[in-house]
């Protein structure tokens, strides 16, 4: 069989709804005597010359497309996200050049929940070993400051002598070697973010400007607001404002001492910024009336370690202060884990009558950030019981303060009944809160009872390092060097960071595949070297497992369950070298998931449910998300019962049963 006669062959399979494998190659390809196909590590080829592909699967090793230390795409991918791992190819020695070859390669996407769009969206990200000279500077480690958009001189001295042997890079502008740690973003807002954070300048927090970073600010209330209106008291919200990016409140009826507990966070990326601006309105009919502004300068943030509870006089008004908190999380911390929350709220009391008709018909909301959960409505009381059980994953970033927001569910609007927040530092410091008692604000009278427990995440190493997983078609290792020392003047703004030396081609091409099933794509590998499968719409469909890990180490572990895309052992691999001491206790419970997308966790057990947080299921950059099923919950079972919902559905998207290699310690309880 010619090989012009492949793309053929790989249509009449896929019309069959043959999925590939071994056996398939051979029964098709059987006169095709270079073709190779291994399972486990997800890849596959076929070619009409001597070359024996070398593949390895990149977990956090050097690539075009994801820093895999700082969870950064390569902006070059403009909209297209992951969905598969990232494959490097190398070429054996004594070969033919020319001819033609097929690579076979893993997906993470459920191709049945696709739609025809969707599925035309799918495309192969390539890169050449020599296109790679062009983008070198964005993916090794991507650190630098007072980048210059106009001229950019970056000289890269890399040796790669064996699979063995680690990877070195030294970036310097000017003569003096550049650091900088970009942040971790989520879903579309990273994309979009990713070039300017590669392009505007940085400067370091030990200068003049300010360093990269997250800054999370809360204003918690005002005091003696000013009333502009000529009835009733003011509709009082809060605008904050840092360069373009802009957070607005919610609005609190009728008051000139609001209390919102609003919690806003600002990409520090602008050196021309050092100050926040925030401004109090009354919410009105036509135009909102200005109240006050205060502005912060973000420099007093920095130099304080403890910016909590500060009040601050508004300007530009009559009367008025704000009482503000806030706190600076550095880039190479945005994304690390601090531990996890489980709480409760159990009821209520003496919760205001709003409707002059009747009683309440009470919930609860419960917020951290953009994070928030809900319980049922009791109808008809003042004071309800909920018994509604919770959890957050608390991370570097998060705020400080969980806002519990009581509202009457009523036909229409539902009214705010009242308010009240709690310190997670408080709860971090105490580990357990045990029905406490807690008194709404915004209200005449009302207190609900809150329980909560915190669970430290597991020890992370400050400096990861996870080796490359090289797996070889013909068991052979080979070394593979790249040129040293390439010095390349690029100018970003002529070169529109996508141009390769001749700028006659794009650094990085989307490729259509020739074949694909359920599991696998065929893409025709041409003269590249890297391969990922991406598609430009976010939170498509893909296969999870949820894998049960513990650390063998501590007595009385916990179970902590991670949502990891399904295929080959490699993502596995990544969290049992996380340096978080966790080792595999069961196995994995296949499950579909949008990638991106918030799960509530559900588990069913001593006969109550317990919602155990949220689990994301992310297809690149560090494991960061994960449940604690902690020993109270154990049963002398060797399984553990699980629901996935989104949080504005009663049915679940998944339940099913997470077997464990051993039957659970009810003594650990």
């Amino acid at each position: 069989m010619d090989s012009s006669e492949w793309n053929d062959v790989f249509a009449k399979i896929q019309r069959k709804g043959i999925l590939i494998d071994g056996n398939v190659l051979e029964e098709n390809f059987e006169d095709v005597v270079n073709k190779a196909f291994d399972r486990d590590m997800g890849f596959g080829y076929i070619s009409d010359n001597g070359y024996k592909p070398k593949a390895r699967v990149i977990l956090q090793g050097k690539n075009p497309f994801i820093n895999n230390h700082t969870d950064l795409l390569n902006p070059i991918l403009g909209n297209h996200l992951p969905y598969s791992q990232v494959y490097h190819l190398a070429w054996s020695a004594g070969g033919v050049s020319g001819g033609r070859t097929y690579c076979i390669l893993r997906h993470y996407l459920n191709i049945p929940g696709l739609s025809e769009e969707e599925l035309d969206s799918i495309k192969i990200a390539t890169c050449s070993l020599e296109n790679m000279d062009s983008i070198d500077y964005m993916v090794e480690r991507m650190e630098g400051k007072n980048i210059n958009a106009e001229n950019y001189s970056v000289t890269v001295s890399e040796e790669v002598i064996t699979q063995e042997r680690k990877q070195s890079a030294t970036f310097s502008e000017n003569g003096n070697n550049v650091e900088r740690k970009p942040m971790k973003k989520t879903s579309t807002q990273r994309l979009l973010e990713q070039m300017n954070q590669i392009v505007r300048p940085i400067a370091d927090a030990t200068g003049d400007g300010l360093a990269s970073g997250q800054l999370v600010v809360t204003v918690h209330k005002a005091s003696s607001v000013e009333k502009k209106g000529l009835v009733g008291k003011a509709d009082p919200y809060v605008v904050l404002k840092y360069g373009t990016q802009t957070e607005k409140s919610a609005t609190v009826n009728n008051n000139h001492d609001p209390i919102w507990h609003f919690t806003a966070c600002f990409d520090i990326e602008e050196q021309s910024s050092n100050e926040i601006t925030l401004e109090v309105f009354d919410d009105d009919f036509g135009k909102d009336d200005f109240l006050g502004k205060a502005i912060i300068d973000i420099h007093d943030i920095f130099e304080s370690n403890d910016f909590v509870n500060k009040w601050i006089p508004l300007e530009n008004c009559k009367t008025g202060e704000v009482l503000v908190s806030a706190k600076f999380i550095p880039l190479q911390r945005i994304s690390r884990p601090v531990g996890h929350i489980s709480m409760t709220v159990q009821k209520g009391k003496k919760i205001e009558k709003k409707n002059m008709m009747k009683k309440a018909d009470p919930y609860v909301v419960i917020k951290l950030g953009k994070e928030q959960h809900k319980s049922e409505t009791v109808k008809n009381t003042a004071n309800p019981t909920w018994n509604y059980d919770f959890a957050f994953d608390i991370m570097e970033a998060s705020p400080r303060q969980i806002t519990f927001e009581v509202f009457d569910d009523d036909i229409g609007n539902d009214r705010p009944i009242g308010n009240v927040t709690l310190d997670t530092d408080t709860i971090m410091e105490k580990q357990k809160l045990d029905k406490l008692w807690t008194r709404l604000e915004n209200c005449k009278s009302g207190e609900i009872l809150i329980s909560a427990d915190f669970t430290p995440a597991p020890a992370m190493e400050d400096n990861e390092q996870i080796n490359n997983t090289t797996t070889n078609i013909e068991m052979e290792v080979i070394d593979e060097q790249f040129e040293e020392n390439k010095v390349q003047n690029i100018s970003m703004a002529e070169k529109n960071l996508v141009n390769n030396r001749n700028g006659n081609h794009h650094a990085i091409e989307f490729i259509d595949p020739v074949y694909c099933d359920d599991e696998y794509v065929i893409v025709e590998k041409n003269d590249n070297n890297w391969f990922m499968v991406v598609s430009s719409n976010p939170n498509l469909p893909i296969n999870v497992n949820l894998v049960p890990f513990k650390q063998n180490s501590a007595e009385n572990s916990p179970i902590y369950i991670y949502p990891i895309p399904r295929g080959g052992f490699h993502n596995i691999k990544r969290v049992v070298h996380s340096g978080r001491g966790l080792n595999k206790c069961g196995y994995e419970k296949p499950c579909i998931l949008k990638a991106g997308q918030a799960y509530q966790f559900w588990t069913d057990t001593q006969g109550k449910n317990f919602n155990l947080g949220n689990l994301k299921t992310e297809t690149w950059g560090p494991d960061t998300s994960w449940v604690v099923y902690k020993p109270e919950y154990f049963k002398a079972e060797d399984y553990i019962e699980a629901s996935l919902k989104l949080a504005d559905e009663n049915e679940p998207e998944f339940s099913g049963s997470i077997s464990l290699y051993d039957r659970l310690s009810v003594d650990a309880a």
